[in-house]
């Protein structure tokens, strides 16, 4: 029996990686910690057709958020709409929803890990 997840909206998915976005750039530890990545990123919502987002990282520094998918991705994020938002809001700890399969990666081990010490740093509020 297959439990039913509530879906967000493209545009509401879209606020919540902006709101990362800015909680990234806040944060003195994940900007001093990732100062040395660049990364593009290509974020996209399994559920949710026109929810694909472009977010690029230039040495620790979040560049705005591109709605669509905008040139060649170091790292491809993908997942259940409410995962990924539950994650860029802050309410669910990332590297567990990538444990258990709710986000897929694909590209390289230690861009996975650069997002998730992000992610971490901003779920963590530091």
């Amino acid at each position: 029996m297959s439990v039913e997840r509530e879906t967000i909206g493209a545009a509401e998915l879209e606020e919540a990686l902006r709101e990362y976005v800015d909680k990234a750039n806040a944060s003195p530890r994940a900007r001093k910690t990732l100062a040395t990545w660049s990364c593009r990123l290509h974020i996209a919502a399994t559920d949710v057709e026109d929810a694909a987002f472009t977010y690029v990282v230039e040495q620790g520094a979040s560049q705005p958020l591109v709605v669509g998918l905008e040139g060649v991705p170091d790292l491809v994020v993908r997942g259940h709409s409410f995962d990924l938002a539950e994650i860029f809001w802050g309410d669910a700890n990332p590297v567990s929803n990538y444990m258990q399969g709710a986000i897929k990666t694909q590209g390289r081990a230690d861009d996975v890990m650069r997002l998730d010490a992000m992610a971490m740093f901003i779920f963590l509020g530091q």
